[in-house]
């Protein structure tokens, strides 16, 4: 099945409850106004997101799929990676990106083509740089995943969360899993 990650998209009001459950974190996916989920293809997308960018943009992508922010009541960073795995697989950890990040994100993407993400894709690169799956090809026909085609409808879907994000002010909470 291999590595995914699922974004759900949630008002300010679930986002609140959450927020004051103090720990004891437990989302509805139910309450998610909508959700996108990158099957495998997560790593590859930060990747072309990331590419021929400066440092703070680089560190603004690799913050879509790996977010600073969490709710939890722990500090994570003080956690040995094994505790930090099992408070995450428990639920006591929710990641999310917050309205601001969401704000600066939409602004990043008006910035960049689907014409873009064509150009920065190239399968031998993507495999010989270790990115996630490694089964990155040139086949671009619509029913094969892992090519450019997979990676440009990834980004429309990314884009289009964000950009609803941002114009109703809310959240996305993000969950990585297998």
């Amino acid at each position: 099945m291999g590595q995914s990650v699922t974004l759900y998209r949630v008002g300010k009001h679930e986002f609140r409850q959450l927020e004051q459950s103090a720990g004891r974190q437990q989302f509805e996916v139910s309450a998610a106004k909508n959700h996108v989920t990158f099957q495998g293809s997560f790593m590859g997308l930060e990747y072309v997101l990331s590419k021929g960018q400066d440092d703070s943009t680089v560190e603004l992508v690799r913050g879509i799929f790996s977010p600073n922010q969490s709710l939890g009541g722990k500090d994570i960073e003080q956690l040995t990676l094994e505790e930090q795995f099992e408070f995450y697989e428990s639920g006591g950890l929710v990641s999310y990106l917050g309205i601001d990040v969401i704000s600066k994100l939409d602004t990043l993407f008006d910035t960049i083509s689907a014409a873009e993400i064509s150009e920065r894709y190239d399968a031998d690169e993507f495999n010989a740089n270790g990115i996630y799956p490694e089964v990155w090809h040139k086949d671009n026909s619509a029913d094969l995943g892992f090519n450019e085609m997979h990676l440009l409808t990834d980004f429309a879907d990314l884009k289009s969360m964000i950009r609803q994000a941002r114009n109703e002010q809310d959240y996305i909470l993000v969950f990585c899993g297998e």
